[in-house]
């Protein structure tokens, strides 16, 4: 009898000690300090949601300029299909020089060494245009009456694109050795002028769109000359293969 009076009083404390002092709740309330509902058999599921695409990087703007001179029409002439190979394309800059084969604007000026001044209309309907399309690369193409070979002038010290394109093209065409605009010299088709020669070109305020853009934008632009003797169709195909080469090193 006494042993098992002494296992019932060990029962009751035992069942004590695990109730710890918990206080009993109110019908319907959770006890305070009940551990938490094993909710799992009732929970969904989890699903491994795909990871999100990154959001691809925005294309740069290459903006082609044509017609500044009027005498010098390949790249007029392959504006529309600059267009459709993705080139954000304006020209005839000059349409009056295109339309009467000259050179310069109506006035006598040349349109390529207005973009420093603010009387000159069709200067400043090209900056507005820009305005809207603001460039991260540009090419201006021309054509040089005199030229031997063909050469670039690239505004914008920082980089090696201009160099990349000729050396892309130099089994195709041929480029000139010693290319030579005013003070600047240059050397296998290229012309680079230094940031020090670029700042004292601007103190006359006497220079051009590609000049206007690499000071206005802060990126490299490049005016694109081959020689006017070419026959119209290298021409063409010369400016076509400039544009899409440095189009394709750009977005490597």
């Amino acid at each position: 009898m006494k042993a098992a009076l002494f296992v019932v009083l060990a029962l009751s404390l035992l069942v004590v000690a695990c109730s710890g002092s918990r206080t009993p709740a109110d019908r319907g309330e959770m006890p305070e300090n009940a551990p938490p509902a094993n909710n799992a058999a009732c929970a969904p599921a989890p699903t491994n949601e795909p990871e999100p695409e990154p959001e691809p990087a925005p294309k740069k703007r290459i903006v082609v300029t044509t017609g500044v001179h009027g005498n010098e029409p390949s790249g007029y002439l392959v504006q529309g299909q600059l267009a459709e190979l993705g080139f954000t394309v304006h020209g005839p800059c000059n349409p009056w020089g295109i339309e009467n084969n000259n050179r310069h604007l109506e006035d006598g000026r040349d349109l390529n060494r207005m973009f420093g001044r603010t009387d000159c209309p069709e200067a400043e309907s090209v900056k507005e245009w820009l305005k809207e399309n603001p460039p991260d690369f540009l090419l201006d193409l021309h054509e040089d009456p005199d030229g031997t070979g063909a050469y670039l002038i690239q505004h914008g010290p920082d980089d090696e694109i201009g160099r990349k394109i000729i050396d892309a093209l130099k089994d195709q065409y041929d480029f000139d050795p010693a290319p030579k605009f005013l003070m600047v010299q240059g050397e296998d088709g290229l012309l680079k002028p230094t940031l020090p020669v670029l700042r004292v070109m601007a103190l006359g305020k006497i220079y051009g769109l590609a000049y206007y853009a690499w000071a206005t934008y802060g990126c490299t632009a490049i005016v694109v000359e081959c020689p006017g003797s070419w026959p119209e169709e290298k021409r063409k195909a010369y400016q076509l293969a400039v544009c899409t080469t440095a189009k394709r090193l750009i977005e490597e």
